[in-house]
């Protein structure tokens, strides 16, 4: 059991961020707090001011990473940022004091090759535990694993 998760949401699928929730949520103590994180890097498109657009973009995130926990029955705390993903989630993760964290992979491709992927830097950089969800595994897998986990 953990006392601290950060639980990292990407631009994945909604059933992958329902993977990940309900396994943070499977391995959080009973009196543990559960931060889902989720990291916007900024591309702008020129439409809007960069102020009007990260006010939107974030609140947008926000919204429906609230909405998905409700949905799921998960009490967390909704942290949105913008950054770079692998240091902004570091950093959440320092401050929160966190124990672990979750984070999922994504099909390789050639700026992961060349830039380093957001997990790499996690993992290597990471003062605490990190739980990588590969992208082939199957839902019953996760949660099986993490309800052992919550018995033992």
């Amino acid at each position: 059991m953990y006392n601290n998760i950060i639980c990292a949401i990407g631009l994945g699928s909604r059933e992958r961020a329902e993977r990940l929730l309900r396994t943070s949520h499977a391995l959080l103590s009973p009196d543990g707090e559960l931060t889902v994180a989720h990291v916007i890097e900024r591309f702008l498109s020129g439409r809007e001011s960069p102020d009007e657009w990260a006010v939107s973009t974030i609140t947008e995130a926000e919204e429906k990473l609230n909405a998905l926990c409700r949905r799921l029955g998960i009490t967390a705390t909704i942290d949105v940022r913008m950054g770079t993903a692998s240091t902004t989630l570091l950093t959440i993760a320092k401050e929160k004091k966190a124990d672990l964290i979750i984070l999922a992979t994504h099909t390789s491709d050639i700026i992961d090759r060349i830039f380093g992927s957001t997990v790499e830097y996690v993992i290597r950089h990471a003062e605490c535990s990190v739980l990588v969800e590969r992208a082939d595994k199957s839902h019953d897998d996760i949660v099986g694993k993490a309800d052992t986990a919550k018995k033992a």
